[in-house]
């Protein structure tokens, strides 16, 4: 059977009434798992960066700063070629 909804009319606003007794149940608590207990992510953080993220760091700055490089040659050599043509329009 499907439930009928009921409506107050406040102020010519029809809303629908709300259900004011809805109290959640309890939930169960969690408890441990079975098996090896699993490392906190603060212990996986220390671990990755006392290790890893040193040697990950130093690639990563090589890459960026060739990176960088090679995107300020074609930059400079655009300024130099602006420079000569506002040079050549002002030589006018």
């Amino acid at each position: 059977m499907k439930p009928t909804i009921q409506f107050n009319e406040r102020n010519g606003l029809r809303m629908p009434k709300t259900d004011f007794g809805y109290q959640v149940g309890a939930m169960p608590s969690r408890g441990r798992g079975y098996g090896r207990r699993r490392a906190s992510i603060r212990a996986v953080s220390r671990e990755y960066f006392s290790n890893e993220a040193r040697t990950t760091f130093a690639t990563e700055a090589a890459f960026f700063s060739v990176i960088v490089m090679t995107a300020a040659v074609p930059l400079i050599y655009t300024a130099i070629a602006v420079v000569h043509l506002v040079r050549s329009v002002a030589a006018l």
